[in-house]
């Protein structure tokens, strides 16, 4: 029986097998021709993970040939959690991406060292940004609701009118970026 296996990032390798060849075998043959190692694979067909490492291809429902199935890295972390996956493929986006990569060197500078050569400390960096942004966002939503618990106090109507007007001049500030982008920058005609 042949069988496809795509990675997260498009590569095919196609494996010719026995139906009653157990998992753990075609997991071993994957890390000699995909070279991610049997601890980090993680196969999936019709949506469905398949975890059953002494269960024989044919018993885990993977029957015909040209079967296509998907083979993805599980990436660990020091304390032996996997990182989210969304956090790794970002990682390859950005290492495969030499605008981004520098973009990122400018305004993050130990993230994209972290991009790098760490995946780990990348995830744990991303996920440290994600919670400032979260804690951000409720304190943000919390002085909002302590300003609407007292409206008629002349400091929280003052509170008030200025977070709309910050509110119109970044809605401004995003039409004329959308609209006139030409203002921001040089332009060179031809």
């Amino acid at each position: 029986m042949e069988l496809t296996f795509v990675t997260d990032l498009g590569q095919p390798f196609v494996v010719e097998i026995d139906p009653n060849m157990e998992l753990e075998n075609v997991m071993a043959l994957l890390e000699a021709e995909s070279g991610i190692p049997v601890a980090e694979q993680s196969i999936s067909f019709n949506d469905r993970e398949l975890n059953a490492p002494k269960s024989t291809m044919r018993e885990l429902g993977v029957d015909g040939d040209n079967a296509m199935l998907v083979l993805r890295r599980k990436v660990p972390n020091p304390a032996g959690r996997p990182i989210e996956q969304d956090s790794e493929m970002m990682r390859l986006q950005i290492l495969g991406d030499p605008n981004l990569m520098h973009q990122l060197q400018e305004a993050q500078p130990e993230l994209a060292a972290a991009a790098q050569s760490n995946p780990q400390r990348f995830a744990e960096l991303l996920r440290q940004t994600r919670e400032r942004h979260r804690a951000a966002e409720l304190a943000r939503q919390q002085e909002i609701a302590n300003l609407n618990a007292d409206p008629f106090n002349l400091d929280a109507q003052r509170k008030i009118e200025e977070a709309i007007r910050q509110a119109a001049v970044m809605e401004n500030m995003e039409h004329a970026l959308e609209y006139s982008p030409e203002s921001f920058g040089r332009v060179t005609m031809l």
